[in-house]
């Protein structure tokens, strides 16, 4: 007989389609035949594979690097920090108090500052058998006036600098006159080099140098008075604005403070950050900043003593961070919500008894249930194994992996059981290992399609630039292949244990009982199924019911959409901290008293001819002095500017007017000036900095100024480059000609900068990688398109929703979306391959048929995902409760486009079935007739 002609590319189409789905199926058959006639062996083989797996958690490793956890590698942060390590080595780390009272102004206030400051000086740690005090851990400055700061009147020297910070500064030259000149170098050197260096504080005590007795004596008059006028700290002789740390201040008619209702209080404390090991002192959510151990210890002690003194105050109230306080809070909110995870277990468990059990003693499935976790924590550690291994580091966020897994491999148990109950009366009445084979016939094609386009949707969030995204998304695609390995393999063969169990009349909790009298195996339809069966007849598949779904679908997308474009792009670290804590009332104080703090920055000056390139170098202080949002610049270079054209006649500008020795003979003594000694912390030499002799070659150098506040990333993400932009613009050319801006805020502000273009591209190449996917695995084109409609609808609605509820777009926000994706395909993709799978009946019947024979698996998923992440509900972690309102969301939208638009729009319009029922049913007989052949030629492992 001729073999039958293809004449059109729809029929081609339609062959091959049909023809992947018989094979695919034949896979899965093939499978849970071999899996139920060798339970045993399956067990036995999947546990020794996990077992050997475990070999790969030598190699285990948490990245506790903030560096290459939240900064993209190839962002000029991560360059310009490196570099910053690398040329100064040494950074300081505050240690802040900020006190509140009516007048912070009154005698009694400042000497508690002066019992606070005399606890904080003898506290001490032990430390490899030697002990630290502030003294040994402070960051420590040269002293600078020899004829000791005691001016109560203000210090030319030192308005001159303060007010250069002043973008409409009219100083005059006698400013930067320098008096120590006329002693010359021996003599002066002499002096400054028998001071000690001091450590450096903000701290008002210091306008008494510390002295205990002239502060118990001190009126309100004398302290108003000094804060007012002295602008030069008495200790150090550096130029100091101690009006600076006054919030909630009053003023008289004259402009001069009179009141003020806080005050702040820094210590600075040294970290050498080339010498620290981050992963040694780092904490497991990445957020801890380079410092020492005993910096560490000591600040913990700092905490206690400061928690000592907010509860004994009255009248008074005392808040406080420490360098460590971020990181602890940060930390300790992201762990101790982890005991909500053994709770979701406990609840996962009872919800899967309820969902799979019936009341009586045999179909009570503890088994399954237990085993349905097991195969989640057997490929959770697998994960972790096989990850470690290819040297894929753990990050803070795979700490919420777990929850995840647990939504999406529940999924996978209760499509294969509902599979099971859908057996036909004919496939009922076959062997066992038969039976379960059409069972996995059924599920493993749905299966494979929801794991393998959740792998891919992951994958795609893999290309991220942000690397704790990048391995979080890798871990939870490797997590969900093992979850779909061990589902098909050690679950089945547990689920065909579990029917032998039934079979022999043992009970469901004492497996060694045997019943003596067989007790009847429940056939009827559970109230749920026949609840659901009813509500898609009357309400549904109804003409209202219809017009009523697509209605609210098309309305509830256009106000997801209009929602969608007022989406913010934003993120603050403050976010992390409960408010529950000490630390976010300090936070809370800052921003109410210090509202126009900005965020401390530096530009950033490589090795270079200083000399020669000193013009470009001043045009780029001057165009930073005429921005508008910046304030306090501190620039070496103007006061050095000044410094040589007021003692020296000779103007830097200029530069044949100057040759390089003098240069270098100028510089160094300006830094041992009174004007200029604050800015000996900014350079770097090739060789020590020696009073009286010219400096050597600069190596490195910096200035520091303060961004103000913004609104948000629509301003200082524009601010940052613009301000990158004028530095890397300005022609150096000579040396390295290294040149960049750099502030600890930039951490956050360059992943703002790319995050929006991220979670678009991202959420755009998952949704077209899960459509290509959808047409390989389902192949037939109008599915896919219903599929990746209700996808992309429900993603939709998730972002527009996400706006409603208050959230912003962030890194958070960004893996939660990556996630989302994978687990809203599951909805509409089970329904529609069921869809194609059921041969008989019209649109109508297909659909109800679907939707009563999965639908009720999906629904149970989707309830098992939302347990699963609803405990997260009670978490005060913010990246907890994102995940939670996201995946809320994405359930919520799931389900109702698997469940309720897609069935309605497959009623109508939906395609033919893979093939009719007449070969269908050739199809399953002929599977039946092979499967027996193979029960017949090989026996069981257990005989």
């Amino acid at each position: 007989m001729p073999t039958k002609k293809i004449k059109s590319p729809q029929q081609i189409w339609e062959y091959g389609s049909s023809t992947l789905v018989h094979f695919t199926e034949r896979i899965f058959f093939t499978l849970g035949v071999l899996v139920a006639r060798n339970p045993w062996k399956t067990i036995t083989v999947t546990w020794c594979f996990m077992l050997l797996s475990c070999i790969g958690l030598m190699k285990f490793y948490i990245e506790k690097n903030p560096m290459k956890l939240w900064v993209p590698p190839d962002s000029d942060f991560y360059y310009d920090t490196n570099w910053y390590i690398d040329k100064f080595q040494t950074n300081f780390r505050l240690q802040n108090v900020i006190i509140t009272a009516d007048d912070v102004l009154d005698p009694k206030v400042l000497q508690i500052i002066m019992n606070i400051t005399r606890e904080l000086n003898s506290l001490q740690i032990s430390y490899q058998n030697k002990n630290y005090s502030i003294l040994d851990l402070c960051y420590a400055v040269p002293i600078v006036d020899i004829y000791g700061a005691n001016s109560e009147t203000k210090s030319a020297e030192s308005t001159a600098v303060m007010d250069s910070a002043n973008k409409n500064s009219t100083n005059r030259d006698d400013d930067f006159k320098d008096p120590n000149l006329w002693i010359g170098d021996m003599f002066y050197c002499s002096f400054i080099e028998n001071f000690n260096s001091v450590c450096l504080q903000h701290n008002i005590v210091d306008l008494w140098k510390n002295d205990i007795n002239l502060i118990h004596n001190t009126t309100k008059y004398d302290i108003v008075r000094k804060v007012n006028q002295i602008t030069k700290n008495p200790v150090t002789g550096h130029p100091m604005n101690y009006t600076k740390l006054l919030g909630g201040i009053e003023h008289d008619e004259t402009g001069d403070i009179v009141s003020a209702k806080s005050i702040m209080l820094t210590w600075f404390t040294l970290v050498n950050m080339s010498a620290v090991d981050i992963n040694e002192v780092g904490n497991l959510v990445g957020t801890e900043d380079w410092v020492s151990i005993p910096l560490a210890m000591w600040e913990l002690k700092f905490i206690e003593l400061m928690h000592s003194f907010s509860q004994n105050l009255t009248d008074i109230n005392l808040y406080y961070e420490a360098g460590r306080s971020f990181a602890d809070i940060s930390g300790e909110a992201m762990f101790k919500e982890i005991d909500k995870l053994f709770l979701g277990i406990i609840l996962m468990f009872l919800y899967i008894q309820f969902a799979l059990s019936r009341f009586n003693w045999l179909e009570i499935r503890l088994t399954l249930g237990s085993v349905g976790l097991l195969c989640i924590g057997m490929a959770y550690i697998t994960t972790v194994s096989w990850c470690s291994i290819f040297g894929i580091s753990f990050g803070p966020v795979h700490s919420s992996l777990p929850f995840l897994l647990m939504g999406l491999g529940i999924d996978d148990m209760f499509v294969m059981y509902a599979s099971w109950k859908n057996l036909s009366e004919s496939e009922s009445k076959k062997s066992l290992p038969i039976r379960v084979g059409l069972m996995l016939e059924h599920a493993g094609v749905s299966i494979v399609i929801t794991s393998f386009t959740d792998i891919v949707a992951l994958l795609i969030g893999a290309i991220t630039i942000l690397p704790s995204l990048k391995s979080f998304c890798i871990y939870a695609a490797v997590g969900v292949f093992f979850i779909f390995c061990y589902s098909v393999t050690f679950y089945v063969a547990i689920f065909t244990l579990d029917i032998r169990r039934i079979q022999d009349n043992r009970n469901g909790i004492l497996f060694c009982y045997k019943h003596s009298k067989d007790i009847s195996i429940s056939k009827k339809e559970t109230i749920f199924h026949r609840l659901l069966t009813k509500f898609y007849q009357n309400v549904i598949f109804t003409s209202a019911g219809r017009t009523l779904i697509i209605l609210f679908v098309l309305v509830m997308t256009g106000f997801s959409t209009s929602a969608l474009f007022q989406l913010e792009q934003r993120f603050d670290p403050k976010w992390f901290i409960p408010d529950d804590t000490y630390y976010k009332d300090y936070l809370n104080t800052y921003d109410n008293y210090y509202p126009d703090e900005g965020y401390l920055s530096m530009v950033f000056l490589g090795e270079m001819n200083y000399h020669y390139e000193f013009p470009n170098l001043y045009k780029i202080a001057h165009e930073l002095r005429n921005q508008s949002y910046i304030d306090n610049i501190l620039s070496w270079i103007d006061s050095f500017h000044r410094y040589v054209l007021r003692n020296f006649n000779r103007d830097l500008m200029n530069v044949t007017s100057v040759t390089s020795e003098e240069f270098d003979q100028f510089l160094s003594k300006f830094l041992y000036s009174s004007v200029g000694g604050q800015f000996q912390l900014n350079f770097r030499f090739a060789e020590p900095l020696r009073c009286g002799f010219p400096t050597s070659n600069i190596t490195a150098s910096s200035m520091q100024f303060k961004f103000q506040r913004f609104n948000g990333p629509e301003e200082y993400i524009p601010a940052m480059n613009h301000v990158k932009n004028i530095v890397k613009s300005t022609s150096i050319s000579t040396g390295d000609g290294y040149r960049s801006v750099w502030s600890k805020v930039f951490a956050n502000w360059v992943t703002d900068e790319i995050i929006a273009t991220e979670v678009e591209r991202n959420i755009e190449l998952a949704l077209l990688c899960v459509m290509v996917c959808t047409i390989i695995l389902i192949t037939n084109l109008q599915m896919c398109f219903w599929i990746f409609l209700c996808v992309l609808i429900t993603i939709v609605n998730v972002l527009g929703w996400m706006q409603r509820w208050g959230m912003t777009v962030d890194i958070v926000c960004c893996i939660g979306l990556e996630l989302a994706i994978g687990l809203c395909v599951d909805y509409a993709a089970h329904i529609g391959h069921t869809f194609l799978v059921t041969a008989d009946g019209d649109r109508t019947t297909r659909a109800m048929k679907t939707v009563t024979s999965i639908g009720t698996a999906v629904l149970l998923g989707g309830g098992s995902t939302f347990l699963s992440l609803s405990i997260l509900s009670m978490s005060k972690t913010y990246t907890f409760q994102s995940f939670f309102k996201i995946f809320l969301l994405v359930i919520v939208f799931g389900l109702f486009n698997g469940l309720l638009f897609l069935p309605v729009v497959l009623s109508l319009v939906g395609p033919a079935a893979y093939r009719s029922q007449k070969e269908s049913k050739i199809t399953s007989e002929s599977i039946e007739l092979n499967g027996k052949q193979q029960i017949e030629e090989k026996p069981t492992d257990d005989g």
